[in-house]
C-alpha cells in the first residue's frame, strides 16, 4: 500500500488569534509554536448540530497537540450526490485554509441513509449503497486533485433502528478501502456507548441528530484519528458559533456547544481513543494517508476492539 506523507506546517501560535477566538482565554494567550492541520468538513445537518468544526477545534486547542484549523461546505439534508449536482462543491473545496494553503485534510460526510430511500421503510433496512460509493468515488477525486487527503466519517444507526450500525460501517469501510482512506468509526462509538452507557443521551429528541453529547463524541473520534493522539483531558466545555438549517451561522458570538460532567466527558474521550487505537506509527499519523479495515460487528454491542488494521 502506498504510503502519502505531507509536510506539518509549523506557525506561531501568537498569530492564531482568530481561529482561537472561542477557545478558553488561557489557551489563548499561549505564546508557543504548534503544528497545524486544516481541516474542511463536507456534509449535512450531521456536522452543523452542535457545530461539531467547532468543537472538534476547540478539543485540538485544550490538548497539548497539534491545532485544527476548521472551515465547511454544510448543506441540511444533502447527500454527497447533492452536493455533488449543485454545482457549489468544486468552488468550495478550492477555498484557501488560514494560511492561504490548500485544505489538508477534508472529512467527507454521507446522507444518514446513505443517499438512498430505505429499502424497508419500517425496519429501517438501508438501501443499495452503490450510489454512496460512486458519489465518493467522485468527491475522492475532487480532494485528490487539491492535494488533500479524505477522511470519511462514519456516521450512526437511528435511535429505532440499531441494526443499522453494521450496514453503514461496511459501506464507509468499502469506500474507505476503494480510495485509500481514512474512517472514523463515530458510529461503532455510539453504538458501543449506547450499549455500556445508556445513561448518556447521545441524540437529540428527532432519535436522528446528535444531542451535545454525541457530537462531542464524533469530535474526540475525530481528533484521535487525525492526531493519532488521545483525547484525554480535553475541556469538558466548548465554546463556538450556533448553526442552524440549512446550515447557516446564526451569529459570530461564541455561545456553549457542550457541557459535560467531567466523568462523561473522560469516558466518551477513552472510548474514542480505544476505537481509533493502532500500532505506534512511524512519525505522527496526522500526515499518512492510509486504508483502513473495520472489523464490523455482527451484532449490537460487540466490543469495539481491533476495529482497523493499520497500513504502514
Amino acid at each position: 500500500m502506498t504510503v502519502v506523507t505531507c509536510r506539518p506546517k509549523r506557525v506561531a501560535f501568537a498569530t492564531l488569534c482568530l481561529s482561537l477566538f472561542f477557545s478558553p482565554q488561557s489557551a489563548r494567550a499561549q505564546a508557543m509554536e504548534r503544528d497545524t492541520v486544516d481541516v474542511f468538513f463536507l456534509g449535512n445537518s450531521y456536522v452543523y448540530y452542535n457545530n461539531l468544526a467547532d468543537q472538534l477545534a476547540r478539543i485540538s486547542e485544550s490538548l497539548p497537540g497539534p491545532v485544527l484549523r476548521t472551515s465547511h461546505h454544510l448543506h441540511g439534508g444533502y447527500s454527497l450526490r447533492r452536493h455533488l449536482e449543485d454545482g457549489h462543491l468544486p468552488s468550495a473545496l478550492e477555498t484557501k485554509a488560514p494560511d492561504g494553503d490548500n485544505w489538508d485534510v477534508v472529512i467527507v460526510q454521507e446522507h444518514s441513509r446513505l443517499g438512498v430511500p430505505y429499502a424497508d421503510d419500517e425496519a429501517g433496512v438501508l438501501g443499495d449503497r452503490a450510489p454512496f460509493l460512486q458519489s465518493a468515488a467522485e468527491v475522492a477525486d475532487m480532494v485528490s486533485e487539491i492535494g488533500a487527503e479524505m477522511l470519511l466519517y462514519m456516521t450512526w444507526a437511528k435511535e429505532s433502528f440499531p441494526g443499522q450500525t453494521g450496514a453503514l460501517a461496511r459501506a464507509y469501510a468499502e469506500a474507505g478501502i476503494q480510495h485509500d482512506a481514512g474512517v472514523a468509526p463515530v458510529g461503532l462509538a455510539w453504538d458501543h456507548v449506547r450499549s455500556e452507557r445508556p445513561d448518556i443521551v447521545l441524540f437529540h429528541p428527532d432519535g436522528s441528530h446528535p444531542s451535545p453529547a454525541g457530537t462531542y463524541l464524533a469530535a474526540c473520534i475525530l481528533y484521535a484519528e487525525l492526531t493519532g493522539q488521545r483525547p484525554l483531558g480535553a475541556s469538558a466545555e466548548l465554546y463556538g458559533v450556533e448553526m442552524r438549517t440549512p446550515g447557516v451561522v446564526v451569529s459570530h458570538d461564541p455561545i456553549p456547544l457542550v457541557r459535560l460532567d467531567p466523568e462523561m466527558a473522560t469516558y466518551l474521550q477513552d472510548v474514542a481513543w480505544q476505537l481509533t487505537r493502532r500500532s505506534p506509527p512511524q512519525g505522527s499519523r496526522i500526515w499518512f494517508a492510509r486504508s483502513s479495515h473495520p472489523t464490523i460487528p455482527t451484532q449490537r454491542g460487540t466490543p469495539p476492539r481491533g476495529i482497523f488494521t493499520p497500513n504502514h
